[in-house]
């Protein structure tokens, strides 16, 4: 499926319904014929509209001397579909084919953030600056998902305080594969961003060049985020996971206590329960308290010994 956009005199994003110079054709999950028809149309290389359909391709750019057009593939992230329960995201591509008179935007599902570029009436005419439109828009994307990584982060953490279970365990597993996913394909965009400085087959002009200037910028700050707040992920389960530990040697400190006290009396009970000679007969209504008595002396001594060890 695809839909064709071009600049009108009053410099509105309108729709049209055929190919025409100067258009924007925006493609999704398109068809084999779809792709066939762009293709022969705009002499588009094939390679350039099926690499970024693949969801493992990786951000580059590439140029066809032959056809004169340059392709950029970039990441961005959408909601992982997988998990309904929380905000977890993953990384797709996205390609920008850039031509002589005509753009074309190619992905194997829908995004949001094209969207924006239509109301903001992007003009089809400046190619370039709708290309570098597009990068900054997808680096604005990443910044408003960490903030919303970061809002569940912070909520996790304050229930993390109060109690704590297995399912919060799993929700920062799942923030912490989405920030995985955004470092690995910031990083991959700016090395995209990076070499558009020197590429010669897209012209920029001054104002161009600012907004590149910008899409670094917003990219970078991306990576530094992603990297804070990976490191603050790291840290917090850490300290969980220390404090985990923690737990667990108490309670084994105290079951370990409580076996030790329950077994002096059952070990003098057993002694004077033998079938043997012993100083306490049962004539004497006294004796079970003797063995009791016998059996708390032992238990206070022990106690005494463990508390001086500090081992409670």
């Amino acid at each position: 499926m695809f839909h064709i956009y071009k600049s009108s005199l009053n410099g509105k994003l309108e729709t049209i319904e055929s190919f025409d110079q100067n258009c924007w054709i925006n493609i999704t999950a398109p068809s084999q014929e779809e792709l066939e028809k762009v293709s022969q149309h705009f002499n588009i290389p094939m390679d350039f509209l099926v690499d970024p359909l693949d969801l493992e391709e990786t951000a580059r750019i590439e140029y066809d001397e032959e056809t004169n057009s340059t392709l950029l593939i970039n990441d961005f992230p959408i909601p992982d579909t997988t998990n309904d329960r929380f905000n977890s995201y993953i990384t797709i591509p996205i390609g920008i084919i850039i031509g002589s008179d005509y753009i074309v935007t190619i992905c194997h599902q829908p995004n949001s953030f094209l969207t924006g570029l239509i109301k903001k009436n992007v003009s089809t005419l400046m190619r370039s600056r709708f290309a570098l439109e597009v990068l900054l828009s997808i680096s604005t994307l990443y910044l408003d998902n960490l903030k919303t990584l970061n809002k569940q982060r912070l909520k996790i953490e304050s229930n993390l305080r109060e109690s704590f279970t297995n399912k919060q365990l799993y929700d920062l597993m799942e923030i912490e594969k989405s920030l995985v996913y955004f470092l690995t394909s910031l990083k991959s965009n700016g090395d995209v961003v990076t070499k558009l400085f020197r590429v010669h087959s897209i012209k920029l002009y001054e104002d161009d060049k600012d907004l590149l200037e910008d899409v670094k910028i917003e990219n970078n700050q991306g990576i530094e985020t992603t990297e804070l707040y990976t490191r603050i992920l790291d840290s917090i389960t850490s300290s969980y996971s220390s404090l985990i530990s923690n737990e667990l040697n108490n309670t084994m400190k105290t079951l370990t206590l409580f076996t030790v006290f329950l077994t002096l009396p059952t070990l003098v009970f057993s002694f004077f329960g033998m079938n043997v000679a012993l100083p306490i007969t049962d004539d004497n209504p006294s004796s079970w308290m003797s063995t009791l008595g016998i059996s708390l002396v032992f238990v206070a001594m022990i106690g005494w010994a463990l508390w001086k060890r500090r081992i409670f």
